[in-house]
């Protein structure tokens, strides 16, 4: 009998710890759905490389968009904006949208929940956007009245950096009626990267124009490189500095170039060539898309060109031209030619492109002999002018793409949206 009370006892125990165990599983499952969306930080300074807290204790986070959850911390420079910040256990946030960094304050106990709420913002084919800015901005955009009415970036310091390939780039504007590699005519963002140094535009052997170079772009050692190495993300190469073949080492491809994803927003594009003689600025948009140059003093064999597709380009003269302030243009484009703008020091310094050193555009320009073998256009500075230059030379090289006319940007509604520490940003689709 005592042993009957026992067994019995005994499975009764059992039954319990059985039921515990399921219990168990079952709050298990009920915390770990609790806990699911949260993500465990012990060491504060690590996740994400971000967070800052003030105070002691463990934090656990849980980002959101609208009613979805992320499944981390959006990136800076994406299509997300910082909404809120709630956590609990008395504890708060306050954001940092330069560093891109929650602040937890008054963090005083274990497994503090927080909840990051960021807001996914619409995107706006570029053209729609930049139309759309100037009409409440027109001192930093400006349509260039062209044949193509182009709507181009102004003044000296507009709001027109743009989160590109890890780093910030500035673009020039919307180009219409732009030809692609298949034919297609459409709208196309242009912009423009710092200067990855300075190099000759081109160079040759002694016994080719005295060893100063073919002006002929598709043929130019740098639009070799660019759209070789650069634009591939590939070591390798050969770059110059000087007449005669001088060498130069190359920048380090591999860290500088376009990634995958940079790759996959820049067109193939029918970029024009021809030679602009001295002129009226304003009529050089109109000359870069003339003839090609006429070279009679050349040795090279080399046929000049008034088109050339690729991906990697300069700059153009009339980009440089049109950026200058509204207030200034009467006087810089409409009555200055283009050997005499250096002339006035406020025109080469009135636009945003200029650089306090002379910088390589892809159009080739007459040499005062009309035989143009050693001559490519316009750098600024104070040493400067905006004429021909020697290829030769070590001046800088800004490389210069149109993106794909799908690309949009992201419609930010920051006061600061294009700046250097907001620039704009953009989407693939």
């Amino acid at each position: 009998m005592k042993l009957s009370q026992y067994k019995e006892k005994k499975n009764h125990k059992k039954i319990i710890a059985i039921a515990l165990v399921i219990l168990g599983l079952i709050g298990g499952v009920i915390l770990e759905k609790t806990f699911a969306n949260f993500k465990a930080q012990k060491s504060f300074k690590v996740m994400e490389g971000n967070f800052i807290y003030e105070g002691s204790g463990d934090i656990i986070f849980a980002f959101h968009s609208g009613n979805e959850f992320l499944t981390q911390m959006p990136q800076k420079f994406t299509k997300y904006e910082f909404d809120r910040g709630e956590c609990d256990k008395g504890a708060t946030i306050e954001w940092n949208n330069e560093k891109w960094a929650p602040t937890v304050l008054n963090l005083k106990e274990s497994k503090t929940k927080c909840d990051l709420y960021f807001t996914e913002l619409p995107s706006v084919l570029a053209k729609n956007f930049l139309e759309n800015k100037q009409k409440t901005n027109p001192n930093d955009l400006a349509y260039d009245n062209t044949k193509d009415n182009n709507i181009r970036y102004i003044g000296t310091n507009p709001n027109n950096y743009v989160s590109f390939n890890n780093t910030t780039w500035r673009v020039i504007g919307v180009m219409n009626n732009v030809e692609d590699s298949e034919g297609n005519v459409g709208s196309h963002l242009k912009i423009i990267s710092d200067s990855i140094g300075g190099y000759s535009w081109d160079s040759s052997p002694n016994d080719v124009n005295n060893g100063n170079g073919v002006n002929e772009w598709s043929e130019a050692d740098i639009q070799k490189v660019l759209n070789e190495n650069y634009y591939n993300k590939k070591a390798g190469g050969i770059c110059y500095n000087g007449y005669g073949n001088s060498i130069k080492s190359c920048p380090d491809w591999e860290s500088i170039g376009l990634d995958e994803d940079a790759r996959n927003m820049v067109s193939k594009i029918k970029w024009h060539t021809g030679a602009c003689k001295d002129g009226k600025v304003s009529n050089i948009y109109t000359c870069e898309r003339g003839t090609a140059v006429s070279c009679t003093n050349c040795s090279d064999k080399v046929v000049r060109t008034t088109e050339w597709t690729g991906y990697v380009g300069l700059m153009y003269p009339s980009d440089f031209g049109f950026a200058i302030s509204n207030n200034l243009k009467d006087k810089c484009l409409n009555n200055l030619t283009l050997d005499n703008l250096d002339d006035a020091d406020d025109c080469l310094k009135g636009g945003w492109l200029a650089m306090q050193s002379p910088q390589y555009t892809i159009t080739p320009g007459f040499g005062s002999s009309g035989n143009s073998n050693n001559y490519v256009g316009w750098g600024e500075g104070a040493f400067g002018g905006f004429g021909p230059q020697t290829l030769t030379d070590s001046y800088y090289v800004r490389p210069v793409v149109y993106l794909n006319s799908s690309v949009k940007i992201v419609d930010s509604s920051l006061a600061n949206y294009g700046s250097k520490d907001n620039p704009l940003l953009l989407s693939a689709n």
